[in-house]
């Protein structure tokens, strides 16, 4: 039996009103995730993976305008108000952002900034809420938390910040989490340790997870189905094993071919993808990816529709099912 969808995005399109124009940012996006599942984001820098989550959580630049469909039960998010979205953020959707520096209050303690979460949205005592920071500190390996909790963010380190920011976003086992690049500035063994709290999070609490990464190592270990933005555009949409075995888009292919491999001889090549990402202000006509693509011929002037290729296996792309 299929489960329910959680998040359900339609025609999702965000645009920035700038002094060069409208730069679009994000455009016609449509995809759901499912109670416990983890939807992994992926592609360069500029291809609109972290406007799509900001959108998501109405809270995007003043200059930014999102439009469409976000639901996330019987509401659509974009049209609620302040105070509706706050009641939803923090308790039912959690984001951990990906830069801490701006996203941690320098002026309150940690303390403070943790325990306002569950006083607000689980309505502890203060006896209880501590307990359940300094269980959280402990969990992401925060050392000597009893300590480290009276202390203020420019006291932390870089990833220690970012600790903290994904323990806060953990706080109340949130319905939906975001996670914005989460492990970005934390080292391997960190790393590995906030894969296996998400990991948990998920089976125990029943959590949905939109992760936002270029770590394709990360989506290995923790999505359920990958998909892969270019310019604002889905490419590609299956489950993780399909994106990592059997890529069908040009562009998932070449993002692959980019990554080092460990199990390759010492001398194995990088394959680096030529040319730039596109202006979003002034977008080729057509496939938005075939000027830097080995395998674009006369076709891709035109848009290409979204075609199901496989179960669960969507792609943007001219070449269909002849793509190998």
């Amino acid at each position: 039996m299929s489960k329910q969808n959680i998040l359900e995005v339609e025609q999702l399109e965000v645009i920035f009103k700038t002094r060069d124009g409208i730069v679009q940012a994000v455009n016609s996006l449509d995809f759901s995730i499912a109670a416990g599942e983890t939807l992994a984001i992926v592609g360069e820098s500029g291809s609109g993976k972290s406007q799509t989550a900001l959108a998501i959580m109405q809270l995007l630049a003043k200059n930014g305008e999102a439009k469409g469909m976000v639901r996330f039960g019987s509401k659509n998010l974009l049209e609620m108000t302040a105070t509706e979205i706050n009641e939803i953020r923090g308790e039912h959707i959690a984001m951990i952002f990906q830069d801490p520096t701006s996203s941690l209050n320098p002026y309150m303690t940690i303390e403070k900034q943790m325990l306002e979460v569950l006083e607000r949205h689980r309505k502890m005592s203060r006896k209880e809420a501590k307990e359940r920071v300094l269980e959280m500190l402990s969990l992401v390996d925060i050392p000597d938390p009893e300590r480290r909790l009276r202390q203020y963010p420019h006291e932390y380190s870089g990833g220690m910040q970012q600790r903290v920011l994904i323990a806060m976003g953990l706080l109340c086992q949130p319905d939906l989490l975001i996670a914005d690049e989460p492990t970005t500035a934390l080292d391997v063994t960190v790393q590995d340790q906030i894969k296996r709290l998400m990991r948990e999070l998920k089976e125990k609490s029943n959590t949905s997870i939109l992760l936002i990464t270029h770590d394709l190592g990360v989506v290995a270990g923790l999505a359920d189905k990958v998909m892969v933005m270019y310019a604002g555009r889905m490419m590609e949409y299956a489950p993780v094993d399909e994106i990592f075995y059997r890529p069908r888009h040009p562009y998932t292919q070449a993002l692959l071919k980019a990554v080092p491999r460990l199990d390759q001889p010492g001398d194995y090549d990088l394959h680096p993808i030529p040319g730039n990402p596109p202006n979003l202000s002034n977008l080729p006509a057509g496939c938005p990816f075939r000027g830097r693509c080995s395998q674009a011929y006369d076709a891709c002037i035109q848009m290409p529709e979204v075609t199901e290729v496989g179960e669960g296996h969507q792609l943007r792309c001219h070449l269909g099912e002849s793509v190998e």
